[in-house]
């Protein structure tokens, strides 16, 4: 068994929130999906990772170091436009 961890921001208003979750992958039982123990999201890294359960700072450092490198925003899609366009496209 094993830890894994997930994190991303998005900015919501103006405002930077991230999210962070914490996986148990469990190893050598066979096809087995990984099991979320734990989902943070504050517009503070560390209490994100705090309310995810990550305790250990350097586990966060590490976290917030690969989140950096990847620099990936989640985007937020307004699904009422996407609504309004399926249907003047669909007539």
């Amino acid at each position: 068994m094993n830890y894994i961890y997930e994190s991303y921001f998005k900015t919501i208003k103006g405002e930077k929130h991230f999210f962070v979750k914490k996986y148990l992958r469990l190893t050598g039982i066979g096809d087995v999906s990984d099991v979320m123990e734990g989902y943070g999201m504050h517009i503070d890294f560390k209490k994100a990772c705090l309310i995810a359960g990550i305790k250990e700072l350097e586990i966060q450092q590490k976290i917030f170091d690969s989140m950096e490198v990847n620099k990936a925003e989640a985007k937020v899609i307004n699904i009422n436009s996407s609504l309004a366009t399926m249907m003047t496209i669909a007539g």
